[in-house]
């Protein structure tokens, strides 16, 4: 009975994720579009657009801050929020970790980026959500996407693009990408396409049009992608025909599958020091495929396929969708890119 009231003990702790990943305090950064003071208890900082960061202890007690600028003073509090991390306890066991998280403060935390101006026409200081960050007309990015070198849901490539910003805030961009194919082989009358793929993709981005991450300094947009992917590869499959279905037959067959995706994607860069960023996207869209057979003499109507072993090397799932054209897509990863 010990043992297994101290097992439920560890697991509890093990899985209460706030109470492991949560120090006693948080994070807070704050900046101003003037040099201004900030007051936090009993510590007194100076400001500007620059960011400067406090470290209040998680608590249900709203946040203090006082403002300084100029002959203006402006007290502000901002309510607790629960903290992201308390919510992985419902991947524990039995979401028994909630318990552990309710009876203590790390499981609050703040609003992590604030930023604060004075109204011309108010003449007070107000929080400001407005993006201050200005991506230039003219600005170029060369950039590659790692994730494509070791795509497991597609095929892999090596891949290299630009962007360009025709007007600011506003880039088109191109990129393109290849997988090292071999040469077209021929064996007596039946031609064999060796896997072989290439990608290109167009895409228009607006940036900071929109701040989900309550960050004004970092820069975030919405796009318009467009991608094709164009591959061939040889295949074969097994079938008896109906009217002799004492000998099945092999039949060798090359591919040729056009992919093309079109994605409404939301992004963001976060900058690696100066010149180098992370582009980290999400989005949703449409895929459609195009499939041109060469020398596939099954037919369905008069054929019927062997399920023995050697069909093992077959994917039937993929065959069946060949007549399927249309899936919903959706994409996720990032890009690493250097500016120039």
């Amino acid at each position: 009975m010990k043992k297994l009231a101290l097992l439920l003990i560890i697991t509890v702790f093990l899985h209460s994720c706030a109470s492991i990943l949560n120090g006693k305090k948080t994070l807070v950064k704050i900046s101003t579009d003037n040099k201004s003071t900030i007051i936090f208890k009993n510590d007194t900082l100076l400001t500007s657009e620059k960011q400067v960061i406090i470290q209040p202890k998680r608590s249900k007690k709203p946040l203090k801050i006082t403002i300084l600028k100029d002959s203006l003073r402006e007290d502000f509090y901002f309510n607790r929020k629960i903290s992201a991390v308390f919510g992985l306890n419902i991947m524990g066991v039995y979401g028994l970790g909630f318990l552990v998280d309710l009876t203590n403060n790390k499981r609050f935390t703040y609003q992590r980026n604030l930023h604060f101006i004075t109204d011309t026409l108010s003449k007070k200081i107000v929080i400001s959500n407005k993006k201050v960050t200005l991506l230039p007309k003219n600005k170029f990015f060369i950039y590659t996407s790692p994730l494509h070198a070791f795509d497991v849901f597609s095929i892999p490539m090596a891949t290299l693009g630009s962007e360009y910003f025709i007007q600011n805030n506003i880039s088109l961009s191109a990129e393109y990408g290849i997988n090292l194919p071999n040469n077209q082989t021929r064996n007596n009358t039946i031609s064999y396409l060796n896997e072989q793929a290439i990608t290109y993709k167009f895409e228009t981005k607006f940036y900071n049009l929109i701040n989900f991450t309550n960050n004004v300094f970092l820069n975030e947009y919405i796009s318009l992608e467009f991608r094709e992917i164009k591959n061939q590869y040889n295949d074969k499959i097994n079938y008896f025909d109906d009217e002799n279905q004492s000998d099945f037959i092999t039949d060798d067959f090359a591919t040729k599958k056009r992919v093309t995706i079109v994605n409404l994607k939301y992004g963001l860069l976060i900058p690696i020091g100066k010149r180098f960023y992370l582009d980290v996207y999400s989005g949703f869209g449409i895929r459609i495929k195009k499939f041109k057979h060469i020398n596939l003499e099954y037919d369905k109507m008069i054929h019927q396929i062997d399920f023995s072993d050697d069909f093992t090397f077959f994917d039937l799932r993929s065959f069946k969708n060949y007549n399927q054209k249309s899936f919903l897509n959706y994409s996720l990863g990032f890009k690493f890119g250097l500016k120039l």
